[in-house]
């Protein structure tokens, strides 16, 4: 398990009522579950939508994270 630093964006950061949040986990699949389990529905709605990035890079949800490792979620948004 590693522990890494989690930043929520817009509205999965509304959703979980903080844009950061440390968690222990082997993937980012993982980092999701627990996410998901922890902030409840509306979340986990959002976060279905969602990309997430670790490191700046994006990754498959098997991705190994390593201790320190930041991972970034951001759901889609519409810009112009």
């Amino acid at each position: 398990m590693a522990t890494v630093k989690v930043r929520l964006f817009a509205a999965l950061r509304d959703a979980a009522g903080t844009a950061e949040i440390t968690v222990q986990a082997a993937t980012l699949a993982e980092v999701r579950a627990q996410l998901s389990e922890r902030f409840g529905p509306t979340f986990t709605a959002r976060l279905e939508r969602s990309r997430a990035w670790v490191g700046g890079l994006d990754v498959a949800l098997d991705h190994a994270l390593s201790d320190g490792d930041e991972v970034a979620i951001l759901p889609p948004f519409a810009g112009g």
